[in-house]
């Protein structure tokens, strides 16, 4: 791997920044102009279309870095503003959209292997999930080999589908995660994170960003070649503290909704699985106890849970999954703080549209934009 191989990505992460606030907002450049660089205490209204400055267009069209205090104040030209930090007060969901964090997965030398945990663990906090560890997937393998393959199937799919900075940068952070504990075990990971880059990169076209597909070829060798470095290098980071929630990996990874109800399905499928002896002398939970057969050997207690029991469980984990993955592949939609009527693909209100025509009437911002 090149150490040069990030050059030009950081421009091509502004410029993929500004296409998503026009998507989100449903808008042209010069309504980002008069919407977004006053603050927003205070400030309830549009800039008068003569007097707007031409700040986004820098961005949009060069990729021009925004996170810098570079631009003079509308209200008072003696101070200075940070352009990115002031959008994202209005439009929060926008900060991902300009792919900052990849860039450490593109030097010479992955990040740290603590960076990438730190990846993971943001992801499923903020959503509250958790990944079901892979001795609970390896037991829904052993017990319905059939419905395993049809969730890893899904559920992955719906991690490529998401196709959204987050999801895809919870990818490679996973993949790191998988090549430095399994080295040897990581094709599935490995190519679920070039599936998930193809998947990101065409939806650029896809979702109606403008010079969508130019952008697309930009895009796609950088985050190719990012997979690509991981998966061979990544197995070289030095070891770093572990979190409980990241200590029994799967190769793949499934998500669901952190809660007791999860958690007690996990336990009753572990006490199920081939590694059921690792469950000794550790009761089932209340609701799986019924039927469930208890053998003591040499003061020992095993507890194993009668099949109705695991069927119980294994449905009740099935369709968290399928729940939980649904929704991570409609993050996009729900990010985009304006809904409108037209299809994917197609290109957001143009210049002579409502957003961008000659009122100077200064309409307000939506109620949604201004409480993002």
């Amino acid at each position: 791997m090149v150490p040069d191989c990030a050059s030009g990505f950081p421009q091509l992460g502004a410029r993929v920044w500004t296409r998503y606030l026009l998507r989100s907002l449903d808008c042209d450049v010069e309504w980002l102009n008069r919407t977004l660089l006053l603050p927003c205490e205070g400030f309830t209204e549009v800039i008068y279309e003569g007097l707007t400055p031409r700040v986004f267009e820098e961005i949009h069209h060069a990729g021009k870095k925004p996170d810098g205090a570079y631009w003079k104040e509308i209200k008072d030209k003696t101070k200075k503003f940070n352009l990115l930090e002031r959008v994202c007060e209005r439009v929060p969901a926008s900060r991902a959209w300009l792919l900052r964090d990849f860039s450490r997965y593109m030097q010479a030398d992955p990040p740290s292997l603590l960076d990438s945990r730190e990846q993971l663990l943001a992801y499923t906090n903020t959503r509250g999930l958790m990944l079901v560890p892979g001795r609970i997937m390896a037991a829904v393998k052993h017990l319905d080999p059939a419905i395993y393959a049809d969730l890893e199937h899904r559920c992955t799919g719906a991690l490529i589908r998401a196709a959204t900075p987050s999801t895809l940068l919870f990818v490679l952070a996973f993949l790191h995660e998988v090549t430095w504990r399994r080295r040897w075990e990581k094709e599935a990971a490995r190519e679920l994170a070039y599936n998930a880059v193809a998947a990101f990169t065409a939806s650029m076209q896809e979702r109606g960003f403008e010079d969508g597909q130019r952008l697309a070829e930009h895009l796609h060798p950088h985050l190719h070649d990012a997979v690509a470095n991981v998966s061979v290098w990544g197995d070289r980071s030095a070891p770093s503290s572990l979190a409980p929630a990241l200590e029994d990996f799967s190769p793949l990874p499934f998500l669901v909704e952190r809660n007791q109800n999860m958690l007690d399905a996990c336990a009753c499928l572990y006490a199920a699985g081939e590694a059921w002896y690792e469950r000794i002398e550790h009761r089932l939970p209340e609701r799986y106890q019924d039927g469930a057969l208890e053998v003591t050997v040499d003061g020992l207690t095993s507890h194993t849970p009668a099949k109705a029991s695991v069927e119980a469980a294994l449905l009740t984990l099935r369709l968290a999954l399928l729940k939980t993955h649904g929704d991570i592949s409609r993050e996009y939609e729900k990010s985009l703080l304006i809904t409108t009527a037209n299809t994917l693909g197609t290109h957001a209100t143009s210049s002579s549209g409502y957003r961008g025509g000659g009122d100077t009437r200064s309409p307000r911002l939506s109620s949604r934009a201004r409480s993002a």
